[in-house]
């Protein structure tokens, strides 16, 4: 198999930089997701990766090998794409054998690979259909099998599940899931979908404006963001983030919000008096507590619940803004009631509100 190496990349089409100074390593047999926004270049990463975009600088290594120059074909990778590419007059079982067929393998050789790989992806009943007469998941899992069947060093998949319905992409992104940990091949997988990258990748990089802004296990980048951008876009509901001024008051730093009020401070955090932050905090990691810890709490009024029968969600407005909480349990509260959220210390995480990154953080 191989690893996948990305020194300085660069992409640029005329004065349009899309791809700035990506420097990136893969390694042998991880299964890494890129995402982030439509627009943030991830798909044109990964036609680079492919060798379908020629790149303005930097180089493209695979197994060691510099492939900067070389042929897509001779990258010895094999790619799914978003609208499955099949050939709508041949069959399941041509499809698959098609790259088999072309560099001209006996067929005896092409028969069993096609057919041991229909029973792995469970269209084995299907091979002499056309894709016309397939599902759309059925379609996605023969555009698979065809990259399977051909061994490659590298996968690349290009939202292979966008064309889905929600209950199919659950399913599919399982079965992905279970191939790889079957195979163990090097996969690197796009997708604007943050759900998807947190349930699949074993290794994240998060990209914005051509950039990557953070690369990490999903619960590194969900635990300790490196900056607000990464820690808005990653998790849902999205993370709640109130600005506000430190205060030092008897050793002790508070955070006053926009409305005046001050909520205290966790010990240990290296602030400063005055500093202008940005204070983060996800939506599960709060608590409803009674008036008489209001000094640690955001008194908040409730504007909307949604019981979702797992979860229960409550929409409130602060002091310093709108603010998500989320509940396993069922609370006795209504719209408009007041209620104290109390943030978990270990949960809150402080921003720099001029450069967006993080400066403080007890996780």
């Amino acid at each position: 198999m191989g690893s996948v190496v990305l020194k300085n990349v660069c992409k640029a089409y005329g004065e349009t930089q899309v791809i700035r100074d990506v420097t990136l390593e893969i390694p042998d047999g991880e299964f890494c997701v890129l995402v982030g926004p439509s627009g943030c270049g991830k798909s044109t990463l990964l036609r680079m990766i492919a060798g379908l975009e020629e790149i303005s600088g930097g180089t493209v290594a695979i197994n060691q090998k510099d492939v900067t120059d070389v042929e897509p074909k001779m990258r010895d990778i094999a790619m799914v794409f978003q609208s499955y590419a099949l050939y709508p007059q041949m069959t399941v079982r041509e499809n698959m054998g098609f790259a088999l067929k072309m560099a001209k393998l006996p067929k005896a050789e092409i028969s069993q690979k096609v057919e041991s790989t229909a029973e792995l992806l469970g269209l084995g009943s299907l091979l002499e259909r056309l894709p016309k007469d397939l599902s759309g998941g059925q379609r996605q899992r023969v555009a698979m099998g065809r990259a399977i069947v051909r061994n490659p060093q590298v996968f690349l998949f290009d939202e292979p599940l966008s064309n889905l319905d929600a209950k199919l992409r659950t399913q599919v992104r399982g079965e992905i899931r279970e191939l790889h940990r079957r195979l163990k091949t090097t996969s690197v997988y796009v997708t604007h979908d943050q759900i998807e990258a947190m349930t699949m990748g074993q290794m994240i990089v998060v990209l914005r404006e051509g950039r990557i802004e953070q690369v990490g296990s999903p619960l590194e980048l969900y635990d300790r963001p490196a900056n607000l951008f990464v820690a808005g876009f990653i998790g849902s509901p999205e993370i709640n983030q109130l600005t506000g001024i430190v205060e030092l008051r008897d050793q002790e730093f508070m955070l006053r919000l926009g409305d005046g009020s001050l909520l205290t401070l966790p010990p240990g955090m290296q602030l400063t008096d005055g500093q202008k932050v940005v204070y983060a905090i996800r939506p599960e990691q709060v608590n409803v507590v009674d008036e008489s810890q209001q000094a640690s709490s955001l008194k908040a009024t409730i504007t909307a619940i949604e019981n979702t029968g797992s979860d229960m969600q409550l929409f409130c407005n602060t002091g310093g803004g709108r603010f998500t909480s989320v509940f396993k349990q069922r609370l006795n509260v209504s719209e408009g009631e007041t209620v104290y959220l109390q943030p978990k210390q270990a949960g809150i995480h402080i921003f720099d509100a001029a450069s967006g990154q993080r400066v403080a953080c007890l996780g």
